[in-house]
């Protein structure tokens, strides 16, 4: 296998970068000049600083910096972490539909994952993600049960969860709360890892605090920060002649406004202009105007996810 499809290189095709995560994951989390160090040691870089390598991990979503100036990798922080999902259907032709329960473990590359069994999982055919895999990979589950996927550092472990928390159990809320705060930060520092998506840099930020936050099955990642589909129209869909038809509307919103709705898009896995234009549908179609109040009176928003993820609004 090519540095290029190795599972745990992050998706990077650089020997350099593929490299420094080897390091990593046989190390642990290092400075950047101790694998700046080991490059040279391995005739790897002739550059006499570590500049260029700093450079060039700061562009790759493999790749975490830790509190302390360390780097990690998304390969060793997802080891050991299971993520869940409820199939549509019982996958019985052995294509898994992936959606953002397991976007995390779209981290680990582009490339091929062993599977823990014998044989490897690969990425399908078509626009829309799947995984695709020899016969049997995925066992029989019944539509809307659970299916858990471990990485174990090497290979992936699929099998059906049994016993998995309530979505509003404390231990449900604890991961909502930890996730939650993690999601607020992106928005106080600029990440090093810009290109990862929203939701997966929140899990990797928080598994660095909290290693084993996915140590043991929890509720998909869609249930503990769900989109709020009860915001949604209730109505069977648009008249025939609206479907296609969209307006643009410019409007200028206070910074306060942005940010706020920034936060809640990345929580909730979906870009702001989308977020917003789905909060302004549902205000159309369900909800009354407030009751106009004099401009002194309205409250800053507080950098809060309270009332996006209460597990008393999204538990099942």
């Amino acid at each position: 296998m090519s540095s290029s499809d190795q599972p745990h290189s992050g998706g990077m095709t650089s020997p350099l970068t593929a490299a420094a995560s080897a390091f990593i994951l046989e190390r642990g989390p290092l400075t950047i000049d101790e694998l700046h160090r080991l490059a040279l040691e391995r005739e790897l870089t002739r550059a006499r600083t570590s500049t260029s390598l700093r450079t060039s991990l700061a562009h790759q979503s493999g790749f975490v910096q830790r509190p302390d100036g360390r780097y990690d990798t998304a390969a060793r922080l997802l080891r050991g972490s299971c993520f869940t999902t409820r199939p549509r259907r019982p996958p019985s032709d052995g294509v898994l539909w992936l959606n953002r329960d397991i976007d995390p473990l779209l981290a680990l590359g582009c490339g091929p994952l062993p599977l823990k069994p014998g044989g490897e999982v690969q990425r399908g055919a078509g626009s829309r993600l799947t995984w695709v895999g020899p016969e049997g990979w995925l066992p029989d589950v019944p539509a809307g049960e659970l299916l858990a996927l471990r990485w174990d550092g090497s290979t992936l472990d699929v099998w059906v969860a049994q016993d998995v928390p309530a979505a509003d159990s404390a231990a449900a809320a604890d991961a909502r709360s930890l996730l939650a705060a993690h999601a607020s930060a992106r928005h106080r520092d600029r990440w090093t890892f810009d290109d990862a998506p929203p939701l997966t840099e929140t899990v990797l930020s928080a598994l660095v605090e909290d290693p084993r936050l996915f140590a043991q099955p929890l509720p998909p990642l869609s249930e503990l920060l769900p989109l709020p589909e009860h915001l949604r129209p209730t109505d069977a869909g648009p008249p025939d002649s609206e479907i296609g038809r969209h307006e643009m509307l410019h409007l200028p919103l206070p910074g306060r406004v942005h940010r706020e709705l920034s936060r809640r898009a990345d929580l909730l896995g979906e870009h702001v202009t989308e977020y917003a234009a789905m909060l302004l549908g549902a205000a159309a179609d369900r909800v009354l105007p407030p009751e106009r109040r004099p401009h002194w009176d309205v409250d800053e928003y507080e950098p809060s996810y309270g009332n996006v993820v209460g597990s008393t609004r999204w538990g099942r």
